[in-house]
């Protein structure tokens, strides 16, 4: 499962539907969730995303979260998008990212670009493979390994210095990346539906995201099934009924969510966001 932010709320909720479109669960992160809240759905989540837009800049508004999901261990991704030949490359934004994140952002996926600069595909700087957007991957260029040098010798001293393959490192949180993304041409969304970290079972069900008529959950051990449940936010528990259930990416109606799985429910009366589901007999 993976968390997207950002100050473009257009792009975020671009990336969120086609991650899910590519078969992960992906939720949209509101800026204003109280810590409590931001808490429990980064502690359910195993990626976060954050998107930065090259023509507009970043700020600190999503330091918090990042940070947050810095010290719970979870894979970090900076998408850089909208690049133009008149905006920044993704070098800068990684500088940039790097200063207001408080942290070192390296330089992961490079754009590919056609004849007229649109964005075509990217280059993983690590593995030198190419990727485009109708799922093709395609071998290693000499051309572009000497080129990527420095940013691919980056990521190996540092996952060295930790014992690390690069790939090790930033699925299990200890480096985080930069990658180029195209809202026009979807370049890099395969990239990055391949490289999320695999999902784990979060230590409770919990709401990630209830901001549209229907909640987005992720079930913990005990899974979430329709019927009645208690929904904790701090101290305060409130009965509730879970009406419906569906997966999030395979469409259709289900009785209960097997643990670790992420849905869409109809939940009444309306749960917060970060809420824990616990499911009464």
């Amino acid at each position: 499962m993976a968390l997207v932010f950002g100050l473009q709320d257009g792009s975020v909720k671009w990336l969120v539907q086609h991650l899910r479109e590519a078969g992960i669960a992906a939720v949209p992160v509101p800026q204003d969730l109280p810590t409590a809240s931001a808490a429990a759905v980064v502690a359910a989540a195993d990626a976060c995303v954050h998107v930065f837009s090259a023509g507009q800049g970043m700020d600190g508004t999503y330091l918090e979260y990042w940070q947050m999901c810095a010290e719970a261990g979870k894979a970090r991704f900076l998408a850089v998008c909208d690049l133009t030949p008149l905006s920044l490359d993704v070098n800068e934004a990684a500088s940039i990212a790097t200063r207001v994140l408080e942290e070192d952002v390296l330089v992961t996926t490079l754009p590919l670009l056609d004849d007229d600069e649109s964005v075509i595909g990217v280059l993983d700087v690590v593995a030198g493979t190419q990727w485009f957007p109708d799922g093709d991957v395609q071998d290693p260029r000499d051309d572009f390994s000497q080129a990527v040098e420095a940013e691919t010798n980056t990521w190996f001293d540092e996952a060295d210095a930790l014992a690390m393959s690069p790939r090790d490192a930033l699925l299990e949180g200890h480096l985080s990346g930069a990658i180029t993304l195209s809202t026009s041409t979807r370049a890099g969304v395969a990239w990055l539906a391949a490289h999320m970290p695999p999902r784990q079972t979060p230590a409770a069900a919990t709401a990630m995201d209830t901001q549209g008529e229907r909640a987005v959950v992720t079930a913990g051990p005990d899974g979430l099934r329709v019927g009645p449940a208690l929904s904790l936010m701090g101290t305060t528990t409130t009965p509730v009924r879970v009406n419906a259930l569906a997966s999030l990416t395979v469409p259709g109606l289900v009785e209960r969510l097997a643990p670790g799985e992420v849905g869409a429910a109809d939940i009444e009366p309306h749960v917060p966001t970060g809420a824990l589901l616990l499911a009464q007999s």
